[in-house]
């Protein structure tokens, strides 16, 4: 919303440090939503925490930046190589002003292998491109790609030489005398053994490559033990460079023109969560969550997932193609939907929502699904947190001694201060399930008011809040005040049309006016009700109710 302050350090910090652990990228959006900055991180909570810590920060520019920060979001990944590769996409997708900004707009480096050759060999390059070859990768670094290469080159034996080379040697070069090459240029090899050493490596490459990386281990362990610490050394780094083999393939499918969603959903006690990974031309570019209300802990989760798959798509169909997701949403319909079960009915869901869904079959697909059950279910632990000690019983309880119309799951609380009639603001706390939710807290400065004119003030902050588009209604809404101020707020979402919502008062405590006794007594806070008498006196419009406190307010 235009105009509100962000939130303080303080605030950003307590949701920083209910984030995970695992590797990751967040993303900080100013007041309007937009992306500030990406970054990635090792470990999520460590690395955001970091940036609102009461200190300041020595570099002005991180400075300004947290001063902008309204809230932020994370996105989960299996390892640190896929954070850096996915921060990278979303860099150049966004355009973060706080971002660097590379001149040198060179992409990854990936490894290529032309598979309908008789005798193809493994490449070094920087470009994807749609000639029916296969593509690994991307790399972290070239010089990593080019370590990889080398290793598989070596390992199996296969050629490196240029395809004008390969056609025209007569004999075999130095690398076959050294045992690195096969020689298939001069036919020491037929076509179909050397198929078969192309099939291990890419095995390798697909992060099937248990038995390499068993075989490296060993002369590892068996260099140790004779004290070749040299040697064993080289074993060590082919092992990591195996490693970011197989931990890249989650963030990108090289070469795939594909578009594709994955689905995870994560359940518990009656609570569930989806995450879909919107992946667009082989690359993953955004997570989206959503809550699924209401859901019965006895459906077997293949119901669940077809409920949710047909809500979420046919949605996009009748919004034209996109999954009407907002600005960070990837444009068109995915040619197919990855799950990690399958759906009641899939026949069905691909007829209607008009998308193929299966489940994975290769491990690229299934890490793909691992990395969104894993987001779905870390946004599940946060809201379980949130709303830890306030469930759905208490909540009803609310419902029933404010008479309201529903159960109030979203709460939205004002407040009007000033000095004097100078410096007003108001403020917002929202409760979503019984528990504060901090991103959604605001701060208004009132613009039209002047002088101390409480009701004015609160006829501005309502207006504001309810002629915006952006926020859907609450269930309850609850201004600070008796009569009066219940009175106003009725009266202004009257004008503005605003149905649905209910509103009470909560006024400041009473002091027993008692001069005989000692020791000075208050009664509870008072809640005021609309268009309900008052039982003890019979003549008020707004009802207050003596002893009650609202479940969750501070």
């Amino acid at each position: 919303m235009e105009n509100q302050e962000s939130p303080t350090r303080g605030e950003l910090l307590s949701q920083a440090r209910e984030t995970s652990t695992s590797p990751g990228i967040y993303l900080f959006r100013g007041a309007r939503g937009e992306i500030l900055y990406v970054g990635k991180a090792k470990n999520l909570r460590n690395r955001v925490s970091t940036y609102f810590q009461a200190a300041a920060h020595e570099s002005a520019r991180t400075e300004m930046l947290v001063g902008q920060v309204h809230r932020f979001e994370v996105i989960l990944t299996g390892t640190e190589a896929e954070a850096l590769i996915l921060e990278c996409t979303l860099i150049k997708k966004h355009k973060p002003k706080f971002n660097i900004s590379l001149r040198d707009d060179k992409g990854f480096p990936y490894i290529r292998i032309q598979v309908q050759e008789d005798y193809p060999r493994l490449e070094w390059t920087r470009r994807v491109q749609k000639d029916g070859a296969r593509y690994f990768g991307p790399f972290t670094s070239a010089w990593a790609a080019r370590q990889v290469l080398q290793l598989l080159n070596e390992t199996f034996r296969l050629r490196d030489c240029s395809d004008n080379t390969f056609r025209h040697r007569s004999r075999p070069c130095i690398l076959h005398q050294m045992g690195r090459c096969s020689a298939p240029c001069v036919g020491k090899i037929d076509a179909a053994a050397y198929r078969e050493s192309i099939l291990e490596a890419v095995s390798v490459l697909e992060g099937k490559g248990d038995r390499l990386i068993a075989s490296l281990r060993k002369g590892m362990e068996d260099a140790s033990s004779r004290e070749e610490y040299e040697l064993a050394g080289q074993y060590r780094d082919q092992l990591e460079n195996i490693r970011l083999i197989t931990e890249t393939q989650g963030a990108l499918e090289a070469g795939a023109d594909r578009s594709r969603d994955v689905v995870g959903i994560e359940r518990c006690d009656g609570e569930a969560h989806a995450a879909v990974l919107a992946i667009r031309g082989g690359k993953l570019l955004s997570v989206r969550h959503f809550r699924l209300q209401g859901t019965d802990p006895e459906l077997p989760s293949s119901e669940v997932l077809f409920d949710f798959l047909a809500q979420y798509y046919l949605s996009a169909v009748r919004e034209g193609g996109g999954t009407g997701a907002g600005d960070d949403e990837p444009r068109g319909r995915p040619s197919e939907v990855l799950v990690a079960e399958a759906p009641d009915d899939p026949d069905l869901i691909e007829r209607a929502c008009q998308v193929s869904v299966r489940v994975p079959e290769t491990d690229v697909e299934r890490q793909l699904v691992q990395v969104a059950r894993s987001n779905a279910a870390h946004a599940l632990e946060i809201a379980r947190k949130r709303a830890e000690g306030h469930g759905a019983a208490a909540l009803e309880e609310v419902q029933r001694k404010l008479h309201l119309m529903r159960v109030p799951q979203r709460i939205e609380c004002y407040d009007v201060s000033n000095i004097q009639g100078q410096d007003a603001v108001a403020s917002r706390v929202v409760f979503v399930d019984g528990a504060a939710d901090k991103n959604l807290y605001r701060r208004y400065k009132i613009r039209s008011v002047e002088g101390a004119n409480d009701f004015a003030m609160l006829k501005e902050v309502l207006g504001r809040r309810f002629a915006s588009k952006v926020e859907g209604l609450p269930d309850l809404v609850v201004v600070d005040g008796g009569k009066g101020q219940l009175s106003q707020a009725t009266a202004i979402l009257e004008d503005l049309q605003v149905q649905g919502v209910d509103v009470v008062g909560l006024a400041k405590a009473r002091v027993e006016r008692d001069f005989s006794r000692t020791e000075v007594r208050s009664s509870s806070e008072r809640v005021f009700l609309p268009n309900r008498k008052n039982r003890t006196r019979g003549r008020s419009s707004c009802s207050p109710i003596s002893g009650m406190k609202p479940i969750g307010l501070p």
